[in-house]
Formats: structure tokens, C-alpha cells, sequence
């Protein structure tokens, strides 16, 4: 360890409080280790620790003194499924690249999932694991947050140069988690172990006999008790990986609504298709209207022998599939190919889960007729739960350009789960910018039933973010992260406001609801 001063300072910050001058160094260390440890200890009691564990020297004390706590409990009961559990995620914070900082974030959310795991089934069932290491998240983030602001933590942040702390600690996490095997587990229990043994063994001869009958006692303990409990913690590998990499996700996903917010200021999140549908129903918005028996604009059928030959003749312009001809409509002479000349401009209202590089857009005089959100939403049947709006992008098409696209009126949408609809009927321009945007690539989303990473339609990892909407369901959706197309210029804003429900209109309109009789 240290020299004496440092030893010394580092075992006051632990105790709390200065070595009384009747105590010996060796016993005070001795009381560091054996001290105020409780399995049930308060978010209040783990926050001072992880405020003295930034300090070094209290950090080594801290993991020996949990090591400690951990060996009692084991003693009680060694064939205790949720003891051996918390061992193995208390061993996962002696991993040397974790660091004092993010190891102070596990020990707010073991202590949050603590109360939640109660039986060895809690553990071997994926969906009740997911479910509690989720709720153990929801109470953790807020006493994170609080921790991570901390003015020490604020400085150590500053000093590394990292530009975002949550993603540090986030992606320091996965990192760990892809990492952690049994054998990791097991080596990291045994390495702590040669530490607290070679403490002992320093301060045994400087402590009185009551004090060294104990230490005895202790050390005879590791050399019975190590290599089984280092073997037992070992099948808690994958449990605890799942709960890693949740936390992981979880912070990630607080991180980088942190940065929409901050960039995209007044869009609240995505709202699901069943909280919109809950919304219109309470209260149908001017852009809904009732569903006749045949919508004013009903779409193209794609099989259609017209259609197809109309695609067919044209195979110079954008590869078109059968969902995109379906959002055109029959009515007003249906789709028709097309080269729009420059210099001309093309317009597309996005929100920031829609790519600026997208494939729908309309012509300059369509956009410059659009009064409002209402007017937008109705003519081109855009349901709320695709976009919601904010900000528009400009495309532009150069003098002596000529761009092959597809146009025609934009179809009728139904309104899942209501009675309603969106009209539709603008003419809508459909091509493909030469260059997609860049995502964002976030870690992957957590099966809640297996606890294995979610795949998409495509049988790729689902790597969208999870938002709660207005309505507190969730909406999980991907994140524009940046425009890469030089010939597309903003976003900016539409000044029409970023979403149509804020969370107080919201609660409004589903509080004063008619309930089903």
C-alpha cells in the first residue's frame, strides 16, 4: 500500500471519522475491513462510499472490505444461489479496466436490484431477471446521475477528456460484459483474494491477540473456502453478463437522448402506434378523419398488370418496391415516372428518428402551400407514429440536372386501432439521395423474455433506442446522427412545433377520456 500518511487518510475516509490515538494502524485497518457492512445498505450509505472510493487508496480498501462481507455471507449458506449471485457481480467491479468511477455506478445498481432478487429462480429465469435488473435501473440512473455530477467525478472526467461520461461508463460496461467468462470471474475472486491475504498477513503482526485470533481465523477461512466459492460464482457468468449488458444499454440510451434533446430542442420522443391510436380515440385531431368504406385516395395495387408495365417501361428510374407503390395513390392519374429539372428544390419534413436521405419528398410549391402540421399530416397521410415532425430538409437539383423520380398523389392511411384515417392526396416525389445518413449505432436492444440481444425484421441486431412516449408506452426507434449528402441542406426548423401531444396534453385528454362502459 502507500506510505503511512496516505494509509492513514485513506482508513479515516473509510471509518468516517479520524483513528482514535488508543488505536493501533493495524487494528484500525483491521476495523476498515470488518466495518460498517450491512447487506441491506441505503443508496444514502453506498453514495458516501463511492464518494471516498474515488480516492485510491479508499478504492483498494473498499473492494477488500466487500470481499470480506461477501466470505461471511458465504460461510452462512455456500449453497445459497443469490448469495453466490452477488458475489459474482460484486467480483465483476475488481476487473482493473472497469475503474473506481464505473464501479461506483455497479454498486448503485446492485444495490437497487438487491431487494428484487429473493430466489435462486429470480436468477435462472431470463424474463424475471430482465424484469428486475430493468427496475433495478429505473431507481439506479437517477442516484448515477447525482454520482456522475459529483465534483470530483466532473474533474476526473475532465482531466481524461471524455466528452460524455454516461457513454464512458456505458461502453465501459459492454466491454466488461463481452469480456466476462467463468474462468474471468473465477481468476478476478482469486487475484482479490492473494490481495486481502497478503494485507493480512502485513498487519497481523502489528495488532493485539484478540485481534490476530481473528485474522487467523480469516485466513484459514480463505485457504478452506477459495477455490470452491471461486468455482460456485463461476455458473453465474452468463446472468450477469445479461444484467451488465442491460445496464449498458440503459445508460447509452440515457446518453444519447441527452444529446438529441440538447440538438433537437422541443421534440419530446417517438410516439408507438398504440398511443397514438389511444390519443386519436380520446380526442381525434383535425388530420384525422372518419374511414368511409373507400378512402378518398385509395393506394395502387401493386400487382396491377397497368402498374407493373408502367415500372417495367421505365427502368432508368429509381428501383421501386411493391410497399413504396402502394403509399401512391390511383386517384388523380396515379404515379407516373418523371424528370424534374433543375434548378429546382425538393422539401422533406423529418423529425430526429427520420433520415434526412430518405425517399419521400415533395416539390418546392407543395411545401410553400402547407400552412401547419395539420395541413402536412393530412395531405401526404403521414401517421404520427412514422414522424413526428419539426424540422425540414432541402434538396436541391442544380440547372442542367435532371433527377428521374416518381410522383403522384400520396394514398390514403389508415389509422391502426381507431375508425379513422389520414385523406392524403398531395403529390409526394419519391428517389434516392446518392448518400444514406449516418445512424446512430447504438448497443443492441434486450429481449425482455431471453434476455439475448433483439434481431429486426432483417435478422440484424435491433439497435434502436428505447424511448417511453406521451402516453408511457414505449417507442423504440433508431436516431439520425448526421446528413451526409452535400446536396441536402439542414435541418430546420418548420416552425409548426416538434411533436402534436406534449406529455401534459396528453395526460389531459386520456384523463378526461370516456371509459368503456
Amino acid at each position: 500500500m502507500a506510505d503511512t500518511d496516505e494509509t492513514l487518510d485513506a482508513l479515516n475516509e473509510v471509518h468516517g471519522q479520524e483513528k482514535p490515538d488508543d488505536v493501533g494502524l493495524g487494528e484500525w485497518i483491521w476495523g476498515a475491513l470488518q466495518g460498517d457492512f450491512s447487506t441491506e445498505r441505503s443508496a444514502g450509505q453506498i453514495g458516501f462510499d463511492l464518494v471516498v472510493s474515488l480516492i485510491p487508496i479508499v478504492d483498494t480498501l473498499c473492494d477488500l472490505r466487500d470481499l470480506c462481507a461477501n466470505l461471511r455471507e458465504y460461510r452462512k449458506d455456500p449453497s445459497n444461489k443469490v448469495t453466490l449471485f452477488f458475489i459474482a457481480t460484486t467480483v465483476v467491479g475488481f476487473t482493473p479496466e472497469v475503474g473506481t468511477v464505473v464501479k461506483g455506478a455497479l454498486r448503485l445498481t446492485w444495490v437497487y436490484l438487491k431487494p428484487l432478487i429473493k430466489h435462486a429462480d429470480d436468477i435462472a429465469n431470463a424474463s424475471k431477471l430482465v424484469a428486475a435488473a430493468n427496475r433495478a435501473c429505473d431507481a439506479a440512473l437517477p442516484k448515477i446521475t447525482e454520482f456522475l455530477q459529483y465534483n470530483r467525478v466532473a474533474k476526473w472526467a475532465t482531466d481524461g477528456k471524455l466528452p460524455d461520461i454516461y457513454q464512458f461508463v456505458s461502453k465501459t460496461i459492454r466491454e466488461a460484459a463481452d469480456k466476462l467468462s467463468p474462468a474471468v470471474l473465477g481468476g478476478l475472486l482469486n487475484d482479490k483474494f492473494n490481495d486481502l491475504k497478503s494485507l493480512l498477513e502485513r498487519i497481523r503482526p502489528i495488532v493485539p491477540s484478540t485481534v490476530r485470533e481473528r485474522i487467523d481465523d480469516l485466513l484459514k477461512n480463505i485457504e478452506a473456502k477459495r477455490q470452491a466459492m471461486s468455482g460456485a460464482i463461476q455458473s453465474f457468468t452468463q446472468p450477469v453478463r445479461t444484467v451488465l449488458k442491460i445496464f449498458a444499454k440503459r445508460l447509452e440510451d440515457k446518453a444519447v437522448k441527452v444529446e438529441v434533446y440538447r440538438t433537437n430542442r422541443g421534440w419530446i420522443a417517438p410516439i408507438s402506434e398504440a398511443g397514438a391510436a389511444r390519443l386519436i380515440n380520446a380526442k381525434p385531431p383535425k388530420w384525422a378523419k372518419k374511414r368511409p368504406r373507400t378512402m378518398k385516395f385509395p393506394p395502387l395495387k401493386p400487382q396491377d398488370l397497368r402498374t407493373q408495365a408502367l415500372v417495367n417501361a421505365h427502368p432508368d428510374h429509381p428501383r421501386i418496391q411493391d410497399w413504396m407503390i402502394a403509399t401512391f395513390s390511383k386517384a388523380k392519374g396515379g404515379m407516373r415516372a418523371d424528370a424534374i429539372k433543375g434548378p429546382a428544390k425538393l422539401y422533406r419534413v423529418v423529425d430526429p428518428s427520420n433520415e434526412g436521405a430518405g425517399i419521400f419528398w415533395m416539390t418546392e410549391a407543395e411545401f410553400k402551400a402547407i400552412k401547419d402540421r395539420d395541413g402536412w399530416r393530412s395531405r401526404f397521410a403521414v401517421k404520427p407514429d412514422w414522424n413526428q415532425n419539426g424540422w425540414v430538409v432541402e434538396y436541391e437539383i442544380k440547372a442542367g440536372e435532371s433527377l428521374p423520380v416518381w410522383r403522384g398523389p400520396a394514398a390514403s392511411q389508415k389509422l391502426e386501432g381507431t375508425d379513422y384515417y389520414l385523406e392524403g392526396g398531395g403529390e409526394q416525389v419519391l428517389f434516392y439521395p446518392s448518400s444514406r445518413d449516418e445512424m446512430v449505432k447504438a448497443m443492441p436492444r434486450i429481449d425482455r423474455v431471453t434476455g439475448k440481444p433483439l434481431m429486426d425484421g432483417a435478422g440484424n441486431e435491433d439497435r434502436r433506442v428505447d424511448f417511453t412516449d406521451v402516453t408511457g408506452a414505449t417507442a423504440p426507434t433508431k436516431l439520425r446522427a448526421r446528413i451526409t449528402d452535400r446536396r441536402i441542406k439542414g435541418p430546420i426548423e418548420t416552425g409548426w412545433g416538434a411533436t402534436d401531444y406534449t406529455p401534459q396534453e396528453a395526460q389531459r385528454i386520456l384523463l378526461t377520456a370516456p371509459t368503456a362502459s
